[in-house]
């Protein structure tokens, strides 16, 4: 059975957990995939930011390893889905094998390989992240990422090289990023920015902006929304995989 390993949501802060994308999940298992829901530690009351977030999405990845021996799980064919902040986290676990040994969140090549990526309105790139706040008055901006990294990129160069995605292209793997034109929180631009940047490194990259979507939406089976995504997971199932090492 192919694999959806999801990350969700949340600008990595304790109070939002999983649970809000169970029917997402729910409903990609009645498409066909078996889907793994990986929790982790958040920055506040949960004790995570870094390095203690990374390491656990990184380590809620590979423990599909330890499910195939008791699940029918095809390990030729994983996808790393995230929804938000979550989108950031998928794209970091296609990118682990670029970071240096001596990064406290480096860790051993896993034998697990990508079969591709999809961003639901992710926030995939930090440094975008960071340059395009303020883009909705209301939205979250780069004070999540600040709290999540433990300061500035100018102050932690160090970990933004190692825990940012676009400092790891390129990832060696499709990649399609879903987002809704109505989304208050991750700015439009983010990513066509995100694609052209990937691109030129040689990764192949689609992006569909979802007409009159939200930031929600993409995570709601009940909105039209959700046959886009249902669209891409099949797609990107069903094209070549480069073998990205997923770590």
């Amino acid at each position: 059975m192919p694999v959806i390993a999801f990350f969700h949501g949340g600008w990595w802060q304790s109070q939002y957990a999983l649970g809000y994308a169970s029917h997402l999940c729910n409903a990609l298992r009645g498409e066909g995939f078996a889907v793994w829901s990986i929790e982790y530690r958040r920055v506040g009351e949960t004790g995570g930011g870094w390095p203690t977030t990374f390491s656990d999405a990184a380590q809620g990845f590979d423990f599909l390893s330890a499910l195939a021996a008791k699940f029918p799980l095809d390990l030729g064919r994983i996808v790393a889905m995230g929804h938000s902040a979550g989108g950031h986290l998928a794209f970091w676990i296609a990118g682990r094998h670029h970071i240096a040994e001596s990064s406290p969140i480096h860790a051993p090549q896993t034998r697990l390989a990508l079969h591709g990526l999809i961003a639901l309105a992710g926030a995939v790139d930090l440094r975008l992240t960071i340059d395009l706040s303020g883009y909705f008055s209301f939205a979250h901006d780069k004070r999540e990422v600040y709290s999540l990294m433990g300061g500035t990129p100018a102050d932690l160069p160090d970990r933004y090289r190692a825990g940012n995605p676009g400092e790891l292209l390129p990832l060696m793997v499709r990649q399609i990023l879903l987002q809704g034109t109505e989304d208050q929180q991750i700015p439009p631009q983010l990513p066509g920015r995100w694609a052209e940047n990937a691109r030129r490194q040689g990764d192949e990259v689609t992006v569909t902006m979802i007409p009159l979507a939200d930031h929600f939406d993409i995570v709601d089976p009940e909105t039209k929304a959700f046959g886009v995504v249902r669209t891409a997971v099949r797609q990107i199932f069903a094209g070549p995989a480069k073998g990205a090492p997923g770590g």
